[in-house]
């Protein structure tokens, strides 16, 4: 039997052999094809989505395969909305694709929306955040989006799924200034996907706004979001990482709005690829509500570090999610940050730590941890303690406490992350000494294993506790979230990265034998070769300390094309970008430096302009420039830089040279 990306590959290519190849007008027309097959009215004829005006286009074909395709997939809302939709294989210009299910519903379950409340969506592309609801929406729902196309392919969405949800294609800024009809509205419920660095009229978004917003359209409609919420609405955004840090005048006040005068409750970084193959870049949700926070108000800084899918440009989309996720574990914690503790340790009477379980159908799959008067400031993750011979896993908890001369230390046992194999034998040091089995299941190997989650203060923690004959690579015990007082924000100068607040958690180990340890090396290095020969093949390199730096490339690489003179600026400054690397006063010369875009920026402008960016990420594609990260060696924290391409960076493979910067022979 045909599946469904056969049948949509075979409607493709009817509408293809008739010169019709823009996959979002073909997504319209099936849509069109969609909703005439399912005998569905149009009360809104300017939204109808257009039928392809082809005479030798074979229609009929079309439909049937759109009808078997429809029944494989469960029904044609379904085949629309999780198929055709995603069979759009780039972001289109205009920063337009549909958002990934699996985070629009992950968006869903946090924002909490229940059937009656309203809802709104100021920039709703295919409409997915307004028909993955889990039950069907009962208040007043509206979906807007800029693009027609993408509107009318909402509408079809929408009713498709049989909802009673308004969609309008226009600006937003605009609609809540001009159509009488929206600009007095308010919502319980705002989700959006915006699309991000699109330039928004200036004048336009502070004549809408009240306030100076720049031009950057993610900014606008975060800050449209935020004032056409209801007093304890409640609204989850996505943004780029340039909202949470950005020195520009407009992000810096909403992120002042959004800690001072209104309740930020989460922010949560997703995996760099959770928006693949659209968007490579890392996106974070802001989950706010419109309510001034208590001092003692917590915000949740989550960071996830896998979605259910593989990683890179290859994930398919069309397909729930069969990869390990961190997801269900998010929804528990988040569901769960309110409630009343399960647990207080070391006793009800004299509590000095709060355990909230959390779940996944009937296993336990976590911990929520809270000081109940003093901050968590140190918490290990310890599989097995030799000394006492215990073999069940713990945390050890130390609290901060006013003087610094005592401290609170409390042990929670976890009983249940025991292998569920009660007959399983413990393999004792001695016995791993003289009969050494490399591959033996990781659980034995890890029995010594001591994780040090937290080492830094916070309020609360939300940790990831695997099985204990689950514990293997990613699957290690993982600090996924912490929680801090609205302070704590104030004191970072409102940076909202999440990595702000979860430190980087190291790994340490009890002291092993030295043949154990060989055995862990041994295994590490046949692992990392057999990756390396299955990418690369073998590749030899001279030692590095024997080689100067390199020179930027100048005169070999240049940008192909032609280049606007704004650009050809921006060009020239990275050029400029140089360093004199000074070899004992002997052979000086000039490599490439490190700089920013904000360097690239004009002279006293906050802001890095579009066309900075736009330039710099048309270089990066070009391979003349690239990107470095570099970390901060006080706190490990991570900046980014670019630099202009190197001899270092170029591989002669053909030529069997190495990645010396050597010229081939």
């Amino acid at each position: 039997m045909a599946t469904v990306g056969d049948l949509l590959n075979q409607v493709w290519s009817e509408f293809r052999k008739v010169g019709i190849s823009y996959d979002l007008a073909i997504i319209e027309h099936i849509a069109a094809f969609l909703l005439e097959i399912s005998e569905l009215e149009f009360p809104d004829e300017e939204l109808q989505p257009r039928k392809p005006n082809q005479p030798n286009l074979n229609t009929g074909k079309i439909k049937q395969l759109l009808i078997e395709a429809a029944t494989t997939a469960g029904g044609m809302a379904k085949l629309l909305d999780r198929h055709v939709i995603f069979y759009l294989p780039n972001m289109l210009a205009g920063g337009g694709y549909p958002t990934p299910r699996h985070i629009a519903k992950n968006m869903i379950s946090l924002a909490q929306v229940e059937a009656n409340y309203s809802l709104a969506d100021f920039a709703c592309g295919s409409a997915g955040l307004l028909v993955n609801h889990a039950h069907k929406l009962e208040g007043l729902t509206i979906g807007i989006d800029i693009s027609s196309e993408w509107a009318r392919i909402a509408y079809a969405n929408v009713k498709l799924h049989k909802l009673n949800t308004t969609i309008l294609n226009g600006n937003a800024l605009e609609l809540f200034i001009k159509q009488d009809a929206v600009k007095s509205l308010n919502f319980d419920r705002i989700l959006m996907n915006p699309p991000f660095g699109e330039k928004v009229d200036a004048q336009l978004a502070e004549t809408s706004l009240k306030q100076k917003v720049g031009t950057r359209s993610e900014t606008a409609l975060l800050s449209l979001a935020l004032q056409k919420l209801c007093f304890n609405g409640r609204s989850a955004v996505l943004v780029p990482s340039g909202v949470l840090f950005s020195n520009s005048t407009a992000e810096r006040t909403l992120r002042h709005q959004l800690v001072d005068e209104n309740s930020l409750e989460a922010v949560i970084s997703y995996p760099k690829d959770a928006f693949q193959p659209y968007s490579p870049l890392q996106t974070h949700l802001l989950l706010f509500s419109k309510a001034e926070a208590s001092e003692k108000h917590l915000t949740w800084f989550f960071q996830v570090e896998q979605d259910g899918y593989p990683a890179g440009r290859g994930r398919d989309l069309t397909q729930e999610p069969s990869q390990p996720s961190d997801l269900p574990f998010l929804e528990a914690a988040w569901t769960k940050r309110n409630s009343e503790f399960d647990a207080l340790l070391p006793d009800e009477n004299n509590p000095k730590v709060g355990l909230k379980w959390l779940t996944d159908g009937k296993t336990r799959t976590g911990i929520i941890c809270q000081g109940i008067e003093n901050d968590l400031e140190n918490i290990k993750y310890q599989a097995f303690d030799s000394q006492t011979s215990q073999k069940s896993p713990s945390l050890l908890v130390e609290l901060v406490t006013a003087s610094s001369q005592q401290r609170i230390s409390i042990q929670i046992p976890l009983d249940f992350l025991k292998t569920s194999d009660s007959n399983e034998q413990i393999e004792t040091e001695e016995e791993a000494e003289t009969d050494i089995d490399l591959e033996k299941p990781q659980a034995e190997k890890n029995l010594n294993q001591v994780v040090q989650l937290l080492l830094h203060q916070v309020k609360a923690v939300a940790i990831f506790l695997p099985l204990q004959n689950q514990i293997v690579g990613i699957n290690q015990p993982r600090l996924l979230g912490v929680a801090v007082p609205k302070s704590a924000i104030q004191e970072q100068a409102y940076d909202l990265r999440p990595e702000t607040y979860i430190r980087t958690q190291t790994e340490s180990s009890s002291i092993e034998s030295p043949t154990a340890l060989l055995a862990k090396i041994y295994r590490n290095q046949r692992q990392l070769a057999q990756r390396i020969d299955s990418l690369f093949g073998h590749l030899e390199s001279p030692p590095i300390a024997t080689q100067k730096l390199p020179s930027p490339i100048q005169a070999e690489i240049k940008p192909l094309g032609k280049l606007s003179q704004e650009q050809i600026k921006i060009w020239e400054k990275v050029c400029d970008k140089t360093e004199a690397v000074n070899d004992n006063g002997v052979d000086n010369y000039n490599t490439a430096a490190l700089f920013t875009l904000e360097e690239l920026s004009t002279a006293g402008n906050e802001e890095v302009t579009d066309v900075t960016r736009s330039t710099i990420d048309l270089l990066e594609r070009m391979g003349i420039i690239v990107a470095v990260t570099v970390a901060d060696p006080k706190t490990n924290e991570p900046f980014s830089f670019y630099r202009q391409v190197t001899e270092r960076d170029i591989w002669h493979l053909d030529s069997g040279a190495s990645n010396s910067g050597e010229e081939s022979k």
